[in-house]
């Protein structure tokens, strides 16, 4: 606090006696201060404090009209505690009595008349430099005040703002879902297409095939088959804003019998091939493979892989289909003798829109496959290596392992067989499980 400061100080005498007021104002000149106010008639004393604004009162008590502690307890009444002047009392009658009431009426601090000028020096100069310094910590707490609620307003503007962007981060989110969904659905749809085209030119183009009840009957077996499963395909759509009906729920399936059927939808493609090869079809398909699930689904699955096993085989080739039990698992197995796949290529191949195949892939075939067989509660592994062909080795639950889980509220997740290659989904638990069938 420097002196410039508490020399600049206004001070306001309030004191009936004329020359006291004078000898007051002699004094206070001599010793620097300016900017005094000095009132004789008591009951004028809270209008010129309001106009005149002090901030030290020198104070009489015994007085005419209003008398000191009168002043003191309006002084006390009218202001807020953050607005209180310092208030040096200067009295002649000092008994006890008179301090303790002007203690409690609100006086900063008392002398007694006759008082010694050095002491009234200081006693202002300590009462001065304690409003000042009282100021300037309002003043602050103002200015911090502002600040707060200024970082306050940006904060709370931040808040929004990432609120906004949340929301339409989510909403591109469920876009992006939804294209993605899409574009599986098309690419699965077309499969089950070209099958019924398959078949139906077969049909169409061959008599002898027409003329043949046995060989007409099975192929329109296939082309129903494909076109319930094509159905399925687009009832996904449905399953993006509403839960799996009750006729979702899953069932107990022949994998081997799935297996078979997917070759069959499967043959019009391979036989197809523009001179770049035969595709034969070997199978090892045991008597008891069963599980549960979605038939069209298993079928969806089977089928992207054995069309990804002709894709990937440049000329003559063996896409071999496998069907065990190993435990408390059925295991469904595609096997190509194809160009098959670099690590990298392998690391990468599930990722939503990644392809090999230039412009005649989507990248999404695989993907779909991986979802299914999570939604089966699977595990699916990929063993591949550069022109030694590729397996894709799928293990879901049997009928029974299947069942018991449904009996129980959460399984832990098993571990991974032993020495089993590049698992890429574990088992889910049952809540889990249920919760993904629902997407």
């Amino acid at each position: 606090m420097d002196e410039t400061t508490l020399k600049g100080a206004r001070i306001l005498m309030v004191d009936d006696e004329v020359g006291n007021t004078c000898l007051m104002t002699n004094f206070l000149n001599r010793i620097g201060y300016a900017c005094l106010e000095s009132i004789n008639d008591s009951t004028e004393a809270l209008a010129k404090i309001e106009s005149f604004a002090p901030d030290l009162i020198l104070l009489d008590l015994a007085m005419p009209g209003l008398s000191g502690f009168q002043i003191l307890e309006a002084l006390r009444r009218d202001r807020s505690a953050d607005d209180q002047v310092s208030v040096l009392v200067l009295t002649g009658a000092a008994t006890a009595e008179n301090k303790r009431r002007a203690l409690r009426a609100g006086a900063t601090d008392l002398l007694v008349k006759p008082f010694d000028a050095s002491e009234v020096s200081m006693r202002m100069r300590n009462l001065l430099h304690a409003r000042f310094l009282r100021l300037e910590i309002q003043e602050q707490n103002r200015m911090l005040e502002a600040r707060v609620r200024e970082r306050t307003g940006k904060l709370e503007q931040a808040v929004e703002n990432l609120q906004a962007a949340y929301t339409q981060m989510v909403q591109q989110e469920r876009l992006s879902a939804f294209g993605e969904m899409a574009g599986g659905v098309v690419h699965d749809f077309s499969n089950a297409l070209m099958s019924i085209i398959g078949y139906s030119e077969m049909l169409l183009t061959n008599p002898a095939a027409r003329a043949d009840e046995a060989t007409a009957l099975d192929y329109l077996r296939i082309i129903n088959t494909a076109g319930r499963d094509g159905a399925h395909v687009v009832s996904r759509l449905r399953d993006f804003y509403r839960p799996r009906s009750e006729a979702d729920f899953f069932e107990t399936l022949d994998l081997s019998e799935i297996a078979r059927q997917s070759i069959a939808l499967a043959r019009p493609r391979c036989a197809n091939r523009e001179g770049k090869g035969t595709i034969s079809f070997e199978t090892d398909l045991a008597d008891c493979a069963i599980a549960t699930g979605i038939a069209a689904e298993l079928r969806e699955v089977l089928t992207n892989l054995i069309l990804n096993a002709v894709d990937a085989t440049p000329g003559d080739g063996v896409v071999t289909l496998r069907t065990y039990q190993l435990g408390t698992e059925t295991i469904i197995e595609v096997q190509d003798t194809g160009a098959g796949m670099s690590a990298e290529v392998r690391s990468r191949c599930l990722e939503p829109f990644f392809t090999t195949k230039g412009e005649a892939g989507t990248g999404l075939g695989l993907a779909m496959v991986f979802g299914i067989i999570q939604r089966h509660h699977g595990q699916m592994e990929i063993e591949s290596e550069r022109d030694k062909g590729s397996l894709f080795r799928i293990r879901l639950p049997s009928a029974q392992e299947s069942i018991a889980d449904a009996m129980l509220p959460e399984l832990p997740s098993p571990g991974h067989v032993e020495d089993a290659p590049a698992v890429l989904e574990r088992p889910f638990g049952y809540a889990q499980r249920r919760a993904a069938c629902a997407l």
